[in-house]
């Protein structure tokens, strides 16, 4: 049993490592995952790697394809509407599930999350503010009580939040604006209104993607960059 939790562990430190690089952008959207290269260079089995590449790929984060092996997962413009509009919709279910369920002691850690995310957007690292952003919303979804609600909203989320983190670490959305934004979320969880809430989720949920949800000069840059595909032509 030791040996089983240590193996575990390590698989853990492997899935933190490479979740990290990937939110960081040091391995962008679309780069391989070679299993024995990534054994060597992390020191450890090729059966670890193998195991942190299908936990990532259960987050999102990788994408494994018969025959091509295993990539960084690389958002077309279409994926981040798609997602965006489940993420909208799912979360106002959530928050207003919520809303009816959180105590003062829920709103407490609520804005102890908000606080630590406030650190790591002062600290200026993307990472950590990235999972700050994601615990803030989590917590949310727990407190509705919906285990099912929760791990679609994981599972549609997790990309996207890890796109916007690599648009941030490279300068194509900032985070000054970040912490404010979940101001209004708080808000409308406290004042219970279902209209407020869906007002506020739901913008809360898009606001930060606006610039890669048209066609314009920031979605040209991102797709230079190679963190988008390019829009698929009409045949």
């Amino acid at each position: 049993m030791a040996g089983t939790g240590k193996a575990s562990s390590r698989v853990s430190e492997v899935v933190s490592h490479l979740r990290e690089a990937i939110y960081e952008g040091r391995l962008s959207p679309g780069t391989p995952l070679r299993e024995l290269p990534l054994a060597r260079e992390l020191q450890v089995s090729q059966a670890t790697v193998r195991e942190a590449l299908q936990r990532l790929e259960h987050m999102g984060l990788v994408t494994r394809r018969e025959n091509q092996g295993t990539t960084v997962t690389r958002l077309s413009p279409q994926d981040i509407r798609e997602r965006l509009t489940l993420r909208a919709m799912l979360e106002v279910v959530a928050a207003r599930t919520a809303a009816e369920r959180m105590t003062p002691k829920d709103f407490e850690e609520l804005e102890r999350r908000l606080a630590v995310l406030g650190q790591s957007v002062e600290s200026d690292s993307y990472y950590s503010a990235a999972q700050a952003d994601l615990d803030f919303h989590r917590f949310v979804w727990q407190c509705s009580g919906n285990e099912t609600l929760y791990g679609v909203l994981e599972h549609v989320t997790i990309p996207l939040f890890a796109f916007i983190s690599v648009m941030r670490s490279h300068d194509l959305h900032r985070l000054h604006d970040v912490v404010a934004s979940h101001t209004p979320l708080i808000e409308a969880l406290r004042s219970r209104d279902p209209q407020q809430i869906a007002t506020a989720f739901e913008r809360g949920a898009t606001a930060s993607y606006e610039p890669f949800l048209r066609d314009g000069d920031p979605l040209v840059t991102a797709a230079v960059y190679g963190f988008l595909e390019p829009p698929r032509r009409e045949s």
